[in-house]
């Protein structure tokens, strides 16, 4: 974001230099461009601050100039109203946003012409710390437009094309419906389920550190995807495993079996069964235990 300091001033991008530069030479008479070239956007930044001390000893500019500078910078930023769509309240809306901001903007490619390409006109410095919460994460992202070398209508376009994969992703609620509400079991399963996956494994959105970032894990990695056939095939194998997994713990280490017998047998197995209250694999086996028993006895 833009730097508050009164005295020095600070560019995050090329863009907000060169407006600094263009600004001075408009407004404060004797201002040299010639004094403002440089072959980095350090040296420009040094050239730059050098000449406004320069024209402020002189009387040439006021001594809050630097600051004045600043305002003008920030009231030609995009509009907020634009970033409105992105609630900090939205978790999982933060947590794509700023996962998918983080891995293109860092990619070394730059075609403008395409619209995950001019993500990297975006600035990747403001995902450079690891975030643990939504709002931070959302600041983040404003970050990274305000300090970035995308004009207002590259900004525009990229707001609109991220919205509408936004709406696609949103869409598909298969993953959040079936995390429990109340289930870090789950959630830890889950995240394992993903790091397991070997064969074309999947991009980890962050590495959590608990339970509750492990479902929030999961969820971002999953809407990560780009492959939707893919996405769906993982979360129905991920459901059928869990599923199987329960199974398995109700049962309590027991197998199933399959016998035969009439008819005349099987209803009097149920009717022993609904005497004693039980279902009829229980019942079966408190028949076979009771014959065991008294056959130890017996010898």
């Amino acid at each position: 974001m833009i730097r508050s300091n009164a005295e020095v001033l600070e560019a995050a991008s090329e863009r907000e230099c060169a407006f600094y530069a263009d600004y001075l030479l408009k407004t404060i008479k004797g201002s040299s461009a010639r004094n403002l070239r440089g072959e980095s956007l350090e040296e420009r930044l040094s050239k730059l601050n050098e000449e406004l001390e320069s024209l402020i000893n002189k009387n040439r500019a006021p001594k809050n100039f630097a600051s004045q500078m600043r305002t003008a910078f920030r009231s030609i930023q995009l509009p907020s109203s634009y970033f409105r769509w992105i609630d900090k309240k939205d978790e999982r809306l933060c947590n794509w946003l700023w996962c998918h901001l983080k891995r293109l903007t860092k990619k070394p490619e730059l075609d403008t012409a395409d619209t995950n390409n001019s993500l990297q006109l975006l600035s990747n410095k403001a995902f450079i710390i690891e975030r643990e919460t939504p709002a931070e994460r959302q600041s983040d992202v404003l970050t990274a437009f305000y300090d970035g070398e995308a004009d207002h209508k590259q900004q525009q376009d990229i707001l609109e094309a991220l919205k509408v994969k936004w709406q696609e992703i949103q869409a598909n609620n298969t993953l959040i419906n079936w995390l429990e509400e109340n289930n870090p079991a789950q959630w830890h399963w889950a995240w394992s389920y993903l790091q397991n996956i070997t064969q074309r494994p999947l991009e980890q959105a962050w590495i959590p550190t608990s339970d509750t970032e492990k479902k929030a894990a999961v969820i971002a990695t999953i809407d990560l995807s780009d492959n939707v056939d893919r996405k769906v095939l993982i979360i129905d194998k991920m459901k059928k495993a869990w599923s199987q997994k329960k199974f398995r713990e109700k049962s309590s280490g027991k197998k199933p079996y399959s016998i035969s017998m009439t008819l005349n047998t099987k209803q009097k197995l149920n009717a022993l069964a609904e005497d004693r209250n039980m279902k009829i694999n229980e019942m079966i086996e408190y028949l076979v235990r009771s014959e065991y028993n008294k056959r130890e006895i017996n010898e």
